[in-house]
């Protein structure tokens, strides 16, 4: 299988089994307080990049929430006849806060569960706060389920035996701070097939 076949398939893998399982936040950059008619999307799966918002696909309103498929290694055994490749799955969502119905404020009272009672102040409230991060974990965790759950993605075999890695980004150590865009990475490796074979005039020297 080609490389661009290896990238598109795992693209349309994660689309058609992963990103139908979570609702993220639409982006607005402009309105992000109490006026952000919240709207949750699916996200979406790229291959290698986030695209602009001038070259997004039909019916896509914003790179985000989304992730980018990314081939970062690769490796031919030409004795065995397959390849390796090494992906990294680049997640990022957007989230400044919470909005209306998620703004909760807690009265006592001795009827409730727990002795109090939960309710919304305001439909259109707004509380600023860094808790965007969940969501991008909670995203993260649902592909990892999905990837440890499979053994094969489109014709290419997980390759368990490595693991799967999964991080944030940082620099110098720090964890990189993009707020309200909230970013983190896993990495797994799949196997294939080589898309082209030996020559049967040079097998004899292999």
């Amino acid at each position: 299988m080609t490389l661009v076949k290896s990238i598109d398939s795992f693209v349309r893998w994660l689309n058609e089994n992963v990103c139908n399982q979570i609702l993220l936040k639409v982006p607005d950059d402009d309105r992000n307080d109490s006026g952000y008619d919240v709207e949750f999307v699916n996200p979406v799966a790229y291959p290698l990049y986030f695209p602009g918002k001038d070259r997004l696909p039909p019916k896509v309103q914003s790179p985000f929430p989304g992730i980018a498929v990314q081939l970062i290694e690769g490796e031919d055994d030409l004795l065995k006849n397959n390849r390796q490749l090494q992906f990294r799955l680049c997640i990022a969502c957007w989230n400044p806060g919470t909005h209306g119905e998620e703004v909760l404020h807690t009265k006592e009272d001795k009827t409730a569960i727990g002795g109090y009672k939960y309710y919304n102040k305001n439909e259109k409230s707004y509380e600023r706060n860094m808790q965007g991060w969940r969501d991008a974990l909670n995203f993260a965790d649902i592909i990892v389920r999905e990837i440890e759950n499979t053994e094969y993605i489109e014709g290419h075999r997980i390759i368990k035996e490595k693991g799967i890695k999964f991080g944030v980004f940082t620099e110098d150590g720090n964890i990189l701070d993009y707020y309200p865009y909230w970013q983190k990475w896993i990495t797994v490796s799949l196997e294939s097939g080589l898309s082209t074979k030996i020559p049967e005039k040079y097998k004899e020297l292999l």
